[in-house]
């Protein structure tokens, strides 16, 4: 039985019964992937401004480490190896839609917390928390906006 390597432990430890497991392509698909995508924690607002004297080149090189992230997720949706090869007419299999479900809303996730990091230093806030709270999605129903679980 092949397992993911240790990088991707962390998102691949759901389990889901009664679907197909990953096929060996879809796993040299995924790892293909994650060989081009950078660690994650490297997006968070603290590693942002540690240890750099040079704060907009830092800036600049996360964006484009989060553009080569973006490339790699869009060539991920669009490799073959991940093709559904059941009965249904779905695009992927079970067990692909929800790591690739995942997968995006990580980069989303850091691509939000970049865009603040960048906006807290751009308008030289004193507090992260004077910047106004993040929000999730707007719910015209009940006129409001949803906050981040």
């Amino acid at each position: 039985m092949r397992y993911f390597r240790e990088s991707m432990q962390r998102t691949m430890s759901l389990c889901q019964y009664n679907v197909r497991a990953f096929t060996g392509p879809e796993i040299d698909a995924i790892e293909e992937y994650d060989d081009q995508v950078p660690d994650p924690v490297y997006f968070e607002l603290e590693t942002l401004l540690a240890d750099t004297d040079d704060t907009a080149g830092a800036f600049r090189q996360r964006a484009e480490e989060l553009t080569r992230w973006h490339d790699a997720l869009t060539r991920l949706l669009t490799d073959p190896r991940l093709k559904n090869t059941g009965d249904d007419d779905e695009p992927y299999s079970p067990a692909v839609r929800r790591f690739l479900k995942g997968t995006a809303a990580d980069y989303h996730r850091h691509r939000h917390g970049y865009e603040y990091a960048v906006t807290v230093w751009a308008l030289g806030l004193q507090a992260p928390t004077s910047y106004p709270p993040e929000t999730r999605s707007l719910h015209l129903a009940r006129r409001e906006l949803m906050l981040w679980d």
